[in-house]
């Protein structure tokens, strides 16, 4: 694959195969830039979009966390998690009245 990014440096597919590789070596560093530059290319894969919104959450970034959880939710409105995943991010901030006005609104869309 680092031939293939030599060759073709804006390849998403290649990019976030990179990232996948670097993420099963434990190296979170070079996991989050290959998964990052993937995003930059192609900004609707839902599996780097959620890997980097579990990243930033992992490392309590939750302001940059909700920004990938809300475009994932863009993509696919009809699935609840994306919207969960805002929520629990403005939990773990401590803004429980957001939250809270969030789970409620979840909840009368799916009760």
């Amino acid at each position: 694959f680092n031939y293939l990014i030599t060759k073709v440096p804006s390849d998403p597919g290649a990019l976030s195969r990179l990232g996948q590789i670097f993420n099963k070596d434990e190296d979170e560093n070079q996991a989050f830039h290959y998964h990052l530059e993937s995003y930059r290319y192609f900004p609707v894969n839902l599996d780097v979009i959620s890997w980097l919104g579990v990243w930033y959450v992992k490392s309590e970034m939750y302001e940059k966390a909700i920004e990938f959880f809300e475009r994932a939710a863009e993509i696919q409105p009809a699935e609840v998690k994306w919207q969960l995943m805002v929520t629990s991010c403005y939990r773990r901030m401590g803004n429980f009245e957001k939250a809270l006005k969030l789970y409620e609104a979840i909840h009368k869309q799916y009760p």
